[in-house]
């Protein structure tokens, strides 16, 4: 029994001895691969799915799409950090702020959710430095272990896709689905309103951010991409607090806010997310809207 127990922690140890080593080798074949970006990139735009689908960095060429599904601010604090420390010409930041952002119940979601820590935990952790990495462990330390196992799957796939937009840190993603009347219908039936009350942690990282972005010469824009009028009817009082939170605490920067652009139904993929036809329209306009070339 004794052998058996002696055996068991071995292996255990062996075992970890390898998840570490392969957080070591992701992180030096991460800087080996690089962060860098054309030279004529010199806008950096990054969010959640609504960036994500929204903004085309094909036709917008001087920008580099690095928006991700339940992307947090946090997340997007440690992008906007690493990415200007690779790529000094990147002097504009288009940053998602939409109605759901700052909710409370987005930093259980999209911070603190075990799924979410154990699957960007091991992408992101070449971007973070110490209190970075505590933060998390502090938050959810089972989530933290889970990701550091999983980190020698995460070698392979280096291994294979190393290109910055493979290493799921975000990009822009056409979309062919068309699930708009079928998401109408679901919201007409649904009659859950979300609180309004904000999270402080997600506003400590999006104030990181505007800090960030004034130490460092970047112009910082906000931007809200098109939602549909059912979805704008749906969620009135969640636009109206951020517009209030806005008005209050960032009118200093830019905002564009196209929650009411006119779109044509064509161009959604459902209520608040735009297919691969509406972000090719709606970033022809930001382009013209910014006089950008």
């Amino acid at each position: 029994m004794r052998n058996f127990v002696s055996n068991c922690f071995k292996y255990l140890g062996l075992f970890l001895l390898i998840c570490l080593g392969s957080l070591l080798f992701n992180s030096l074949l991460l800087n080996n691969y690089g962060y860098k970006v054309e030279k004529d990139q010199n806008v950096l735009i990054l969010g959640d799915s609504h960036t994500e689908y929204a903004l085309d960095d094909t036709v917008f060429k001087n920008s580099v799409n690095l928006s991700h599904s339940a992307d947090s601010y946090f997340y997007s604090y440690l992008k906007i950090r690493k990415m200007k420390k690779e790529n000094p010409q990147i002097d504009t930041l288009l940053l998602a702020l939409s109605n759901h952002n700052l909710l409370l119940e987005y930093e259980e979601r999209w911070i603190f959710n075990t799924a979410h820590i154990k699957s960007k935990f091991r992408i992101y952790t070449d971007l973070m430095d110490l209190s970075d990495f505590m933060f998390l462990f502090k938050s959810n330390p089972s989530a933290v272990i889970q990701g550091i196992i999983e980190s020698p799957k995460y070698s392979i796939k280096l291994l294979f896709n190393g290109e910055l937009i493979e290493r799921d840190l975000g990009k822009f993603h056409p979309s062919q689905r068309n699930s708009l009347l079928k998401d109408i219908e679901h919201f007409k039936n649904n009659k859950y309103h979300r609180s309004l009350e904000y999270s402080n942690v997600e506003m400590k990282y999006l104030f990181n951010i505007v800090n960030f972005c004034k130490e460092n010469d970047i112009e910082l824009i906000f931007i809200s991409t098109p939602v549909h009028p059912e979805y704008n009817k749906f969620r009135e009082k969640e636009f109206e607090t951020l517009k209030k939170f806005y008005n209050s605490e960032l009118s200093d920067f830019k905002y564009l806010d196209f929650s009411e652009f006119d779109m044509p139904d064509k161009g959604f993929q459902d209520m608040d997310h735009l297919n691969a036809e509406g972000a090719e329209l709606f970033t022809r306009h930001v382009i013209k809207e910014m006089k950008f070339k």
